[in-house]
């Protein structure tokens, strides 16, 4: 399956040994310095970048630069719940027929996305207003003219995920982010590679003000659904959390796939929102009364869910012959001579 892609897989969804009340990697952890844990955190982090970048590096030749950074967005804009659907409508809609068919427009693109998604709706609710009946309407006109083309391709509607999350991520609005980031004639691929990266600071503001575009669906600045009331407040289509997890993800391993150093950005990634994979380990590794700030910017949340991934899950009967403490003590002892 050409679209498939190990990164579609929620390792942690399956079983995995149970680890001992207290871990050894965590003893051999608890005398070294707060310099020592950080290190390790940093070359943890950066091993899992450069792993990703090997990943999008090997499929480029299949697929081109630009449809392999398209599906990357699209598997991050789907989150957890859609991160699968949203890779596979990247495969039935490539990149390159959504931009020559939306001609540049993002509401069309949108339109496209919707059809072959199965997520536009098939008729008028009652609860719409006048505006989203517009916007339908004109949806729909650009969609039926389409619509033969990509009949074989239209993706079945209960294959996404649409209750049991927050509004902001419902997947019509996400989207509507992917229409607004590549439904323009503007190469996303091409604009993020001319950035600067040895301006850490710079490159970052700017590389999210690219994701955070929503050029032409305006519509959604100040709306969470079709059936909902325009919000007093606007509300962006990719949020900043999202964004920077985007940015960690996607865009810095992209670089280096593309061969863009992406060493002078590695101590400014931007954290991620916390979860439980990265205190568990955070725990294991240094205690339960660590402190967080050790590992509050995103390299280092990366490192944790490397050595999560490569020990912790990876081991077959728990922490008994797991090679992470012997791995550290060999380090702290070449370090020591």
């Amino acid at each position: 399956n050409p679209r498939f892609s190990f990164e579609s897989i929620d390792l942690t969804a399956y079983p995995y040994a149970a680890l001992a009340a207290h871990p050894p990697c965590g003893e051999v952890m608890a005398p070294r310095t707060m310099e020592d844990k950080a290190s390790l955190l940093d070359a943890a982090g950066e091993e899992r970048l450069l792993q990703k970048a090997a990943r999008i590096a090997a499929e480029v030749p299949g697929k081109g630069r630009e449809q392999v950074l398209y599906e990357e967005v699209m598997a991050a804009l789907g989150y957890k719940h859609n991160k699968l659907p949203f890779r596979e409508l990247a495969g039935r809609l490539p990149l390159e027929p959504l931009r020559e068919d939306a001609g540049g427009t993002p509401w069309k693109a949108y339109a496209l996305l919707l059809g072959v998604s199965g997520l536009l709706p098939a008729r008028q609710s009652s609860a719409w207003d006048d505006t989203t009946r517009q916007f339908m309407r004109r949806l729909w006109d650009f969609w039926w003219k389409q619509q033969s083309r990509f009949e074989s391709r239209i993706m079945p509607a209960d294959a996404w995920r649409l209750g049991g999350q927050r509004p902001q991520n419902s997947p019509l609005r996400r989207l509507a982010a992917a229409a607004a980031l590549f439904g323009s004639t503007r190469d996303l691929a091409a604009r993020l590679l001319a950035l600067d990266p040895a301006r850490p600071r710079p490159w970052f503001r700017a590389s999210a003000a690219l994701l955070s575009r929503s050029n032409g669906l305006e519509y959604w600045n100040n709306r969470l659904s079709f059936s909902g009331k325009p919000q007093a407040k606007e509300s962006a289509l990719i949020g900043p959390d999202r964004v920077s997890a985007m940015l960690t993800n996607v865009v810095v391993p992209f670089l280096a796939a593309a061969g863009t150093p992406i060493q002078p950005l590695l101590a400014d990634l931007p954290p991620e929102q916390d979860n439980a994979l990265i205190r568990e380990s955070a725990q294991r590794l240094f205690g339960r009364d660590q402190n967080p700030a050790l590992y509050q910017n995103g390299l280092r949340q990366q490192g944790l869910m490397q050595i999560f991934y490569d020990f912790c899950l990876a081991g077959r009967t728990g922490c008994r012959d797991c090679r992470l403490p012997a791995s550290l003590a060999c380090q702290s002892g070449s370090a020591n001579e």
